[in-house]
């Protein structure tokens, strides 16, 4: 595979984890909090720099490793956000917290993309 194209395998796996998210997320996207990320500019520029991100890190982990499954790249790439989510809460210590308990009309921020929740409900990314 050329380097493009592991880039866009991984790609590809990052945004489909994103997918699956928020399919089941499916029930509570009618709530203010969902309708406020979905929104959000903020959250959407950072998912999209974590998916473009995991793309160039799939490739950046496999080069030089000769020509490999696309099935491994795809799965890498879905796995290295949730890594990434789970590092950052390793780190920081803190418990993953809602984005909106409130009705406030600020958008999500950067640290919204890295917070769970302890319920389905309140999962983000």
């Amino acid at each position: 595979m050329s380097t493009l194209e592991i880039i866009l395998v991984g790609a590809l796996g990052s945004a489909l984890q994103e997918l699956l998210h928020w399919y089941g997320l499916r029930e509570h996207l009618a709530t203010p909090r969902y309708k406020q990320l979905i929104k959000s500019v903020g959250y959407w520029v950072v998912t999209g720099l974590m998916i473009v991100g995991s793309g160039l890190a799939v490739w950046a982990w496999f080069a030089g490793d000769g020509d490999l499954p696309a099935r491994q790249y795809l799965i890498v790439g879905a796995a290295l956000p949730l890594l990434l989510k789970k590092a950052v809460e390793a780190v920081t210590g803190e418990k993953p917290a809602a984005v909106a308990r409130t009705s406030s009309s600020e958008g999500a921020k950067l640290s919204d993309y890295f917070r769970g929740g302890s319920g389905r409900e309140e999962r983000l990314a």
